[in-house]
């Protein structure tokens, strides 16, 4: 009888140890104040270059209503910080100069409510190409605890994109084949589309050689559900896990890291499963024959982290990056890697990498405007 009592105690103990590791934090504040930073770690804003812009960053919360007006203190602009999160995440942001800033080093919350954000006003933002700034702020307390782990962000400054699509208006295979097989033991795969009618393939691999069914890439999306064939497998992702409409853009990207297949809808994983190991043989690639607007292709030969596939969704990227197999912006314009210098060119879709597997037969299709306009991404936020 004893023993059985010395097990429960045991196990009481055992318990409330587990317990004590795994605490929410903002549970451990009911008494106590705290403050913390509000869902994801980084708040994006996106200018044309050379602007200026008043916007709003991070949304700092406290765990309970404030009883009087509370004041919480950050700091910003640590470049240590900053060079541990792109450490982490396999980014390259650049430390947003202080001449192009003004911030604030505090906010306050009002008596009865729970939350503020961070307004900041960017001044005159000049981009190099393929460069992203941010700022990192940290929570340093003042009236209000800081919750750990949750206490750390980045304001995201990166380049908005003014550029024409291509318009995909003929029912002939657009493809291109490379004069030799590819392999690659990891890869990404991205293409934005934007269709009346959602349903139908986007882009995908061509066979060449001894390529076989599972290297295939083969994504199929539509309003009713969704598939991905690759590694010899079918993927499937019904409308719930990915709920497609039509006359909206969509940003798709597939990941495989060697054994697994992850699949994101606008820089949201949807979904995460294993396929196969070993490399995928590439000898092409084609462009889906339904109608449409199409920008964006990009082939990677690494698996991208979802930082990076984040930050890129509505961008034009980095086209020296050396994991590019390669680039489509299908902006009707080429990209000299020589001088760097961007020309008008509607006559092929170019590679913008340095690789030069060009698609040289538009069999139709047409590099657009939005009316009179370029069109603009990302997106304007709608209500």
């Amino acid at each position: 009888m004893k023993r059985f009592a010395y097990m429960l105690l045991a196990s009481g103990l055992l318990a409330s140890c587990q317990n004590e590791l795994y605490n929410d934090p903002v549970k451990d504040h009911e008494v106590e104040q705290g403050a913390y930073i509000h869902g994801q770690d980084q708040t994006q804003i996106f200018l044309l270059n050379g602007d200026s812009q008043e916007a709003t960053g991070p949304r700092i919360d406290l765990v309970k209503p404030a009883t009087a007006p509370v004041t919480i203190g950050f700091s910003v602009g640590d470049k240590a910080q900053l060079d541990a999160y792109n450490a982490k995440n396999g980014t390259s942001y650049t430390l947003l100069p202080k001449e192009m800033y003004e911030i604030a080093s505090s906010v306050e919350i009002p008596a009865g409510k729970v939350s503020a954000t961070v307004p900041i006003k960017l001044k005159k933002v000049t981009f190099a190409a393929g460069q992203i700034f941010a700022l990192p702020l940290k929570l340093t307390g003042a009236g209000a605890h800081a919750i750990g782990g949750q206490s750390e962000a980045l304001i995201v400054v990166d380049q908005a994109t003014e550029t024409k699509v291509l318009r995909i208006n003929t029912g002939n295979e657009i493809a291109t084949y490379f004069p030799e097989d590819i392999l690659v033991p990891q890869w990404t795969m991205e293409v934005m589309v934007y269709r009346t009618n959602i349903n139908g393939a986007l882009a995908g691999t061509k066979f060449v050689g001894a390529s076989d069914d599972k290297s295939e890439i083969y994504p199929v999306v539509g309003a009713d559900g969704s598939f991905l064939r690759t590694g010899g497998t079918d993927l499937t992702l019904s409308k719930d896990i990915m709920p497609l409409e039509g006359k909206k853009w969509y940003m798709f990207s597939f990941v495989y890291d060697g054994a697994n297949v992850s699949v994101y809808c606008n820089g949201r994983l949807v979904l995460n499963q294993p396929v196969r190991e070993g490399d995928y043989k590439l000898g092409g690639f084609w462009l889906s024959t339904t109608r449409g607007l199409v920008r964006e292709l990009r082939f990677y030969k690494v698996a991208r982290t979802p930082a990076q596939i984040v930050a890129n969704v509505w961008k034009t990227v980095d086209p020296t990056d050396p994991n590019l197999v390669a680039y489509y912006p299908m902006n009707g314009k080429k990209y000299d890697h020589a001088t760097g210098k961007v020309t008008e060119d509607e006559t092929q879709i170019w590679d913008w990498s340095s690789n030069g597997r060009h698609f040289t037969n538009l069999q139709g299709a047409t590099f657009v405007q939005n009316g009179d306009k370029l069109y603009r991404f990302p997106l304007p936020a709608t209500k």
